[in-house]
């Protein structure tokens, strides 16, 4: 007999098939399952302890809410004013008042107290959640500077609504000489003449005699030596302050020919021993820098308050907010503080901004409060001018009686 569709071992095989890729299919759907299953498992584990990792990150009735935070360079380089900060630490998640009282600080070196602050009056504050508020800052109450080597403890205690916390931290004090350079620009443009002179300063807790042997002055670019200066002839100072500098050598100079990122580098040899100090400098094209003012920010670590006579100090940024290297050409500089005299100003200001970086272009340091002579509230202006443009920046702080 003659078939006219497929014969029966036809379709018993495309049967076989069948049932197989079906069979292969519910293994498959099956697997799938699985995985949601477990996937989702992983999704609610993870929510789970989420939520107690969050909670337990909460303070108890019995866990402590109140934090001391002490903040200081170490190590600290003698010679330098000391910068030290405590700051009380909020860690519960909801807005506080508190009252301090009772706060003091000491630092010490084995058994003898270097100095120490005490604070005797009640003062009433305001803690937002999970933030610190300033409670102490050295560099408005003193300049410490003469420092020993040697290993510090700092101790701080203060009463927060009647109870007592307390903190401590180790600072480790060096005591070395330091090469400085004046004269040099972030950047320069081809064809410029770079032109430095060298300083040494004397970053210990004592009157020095000091004796450089070498000087060398060394340019690179891509870690190839593009330029070196090393011919040096002996010199000596008596007896030089604690912090206080001396000119090693004046009029160095170098044209720059290409652009491109360069690295400075000087080294002296000071009382039989190596100092060194590695700079930063570019080279770039010139180009239309009036614009590149609307693209930095501006930021300042001024209090929002400050009692009248009370030292204080703070620091005015520009920062970079993009990826890429930002070169500001600066015809003016100026910060002004209404109504006090304070008026600082500065022409041809080159500032090499990498990215997302801040770079401080004014400091106002303890021995500025003089200015500062009646209570009210004082504005801090900044202003830039580049090409025909100008950014300005304002806060105000304001003096308490």
């Amino acid at each position: 007999m003659k078939y006219f569709s497929r014969d029966p071992d036809d379709w018993k095989k495309q049967e076989q098939e069948f049932l197989k890729r079906e069979k292969e299919n519910t293994k498959k759907y099956r697997r799938q399952g699985f995985y949601f299953l477990i996937f989702n498992l992983v999704v609610v584990l993870i929510f789970f302890f989420g939520l107690r990792l969050y909670y337990a990150q909460l303070p108890s009735e019995e866990s402590d809410i109140n934090q001391l935070l002490l903040q200081v360079e170490s190590p600290y380089n003698s010679g330098l004013p000391l910068d030290l900060q405590v700051r009380l630490y909020n860690n519960y998640n909801k807005e506080r008042e508190v009252i301090l009282d009772g706060f003091t600080l000491s630092i010490n070196k084995g058994d003898k107290t270097v100095y120490s602050f005490v604070q005797k009056d009640t003062v009433s504050a305001s803690l937002e959640p999970f933030t610190s508020r300033l409670l102490f800052d050295l560099k408005r109450e003193v300049e410490l500077t003469s420092l020993e080597a040697g290993e510090y403890i700092v101790h701080v205690k203060v009463n927060v609504n009647g109870q007592q916390i307390t903190a401590q931290k180790t600072l480790l004090s060096v005591e070395k000489y330091q090469v400085d350079v004046d004269g040099l620009m972030d950047f320069y443009f081809p064809g410029e003449i770079m032109k430095l002179s060298v300083y040494l300063i004397n970053n210990t807790a004592h009157l020095r005699d000091l004796e450089v042997k070498s000087l060398k002055v060394t340019l690179k670019k891509n870690n190839e030596i593009i330029w070196q200066e090393d011919s040096f002839d002996q010199k000596m100072w008596s007896e030089v302050g604690v912090g206080k500098s001396v000119l090693i050598e004046d009029d160095l100079k170098f044209q720059f020919q290409q652009e491109g990122r360069y690295i400075l580098s000087i080294q002296a040899e000071v009382n039989g021993s190596l100092t060194s100090l590695s700079l930063p400098v570019a080279c770039v094209r010139e180009y239309d820098y009036g614009s590149n003012i609307e693209k930095v920010d501006f930021y300042t670590d001024a209090p929002k308050q400050n009692p009248l006579g009370a030292k204080m100090s703070f620091s005015v940024y520009l920062q970079n907010p993009t990826a890429k290297d930002i070169f500001l050409l600066l015809d003016k500089l100026e910060v002004l503080l209404p109504p006090s005299a304070l008026d600082f100003q500065k022409t041809s200001v080159r500032i090499w901004l990498d990215p997302y970086a801040r770079y401080e272009i004014f400091k106002f340091l303890p021995k500025n409060s003089s200015a500062i002579t009646q209570p009210g509230i004082y504005k801090l202006i900044v202003r830039i001018h580049s090409s025909g443009k100008t950014r300005e920046f304002e806060s105000h702080i304001q003096i308490l009686e």
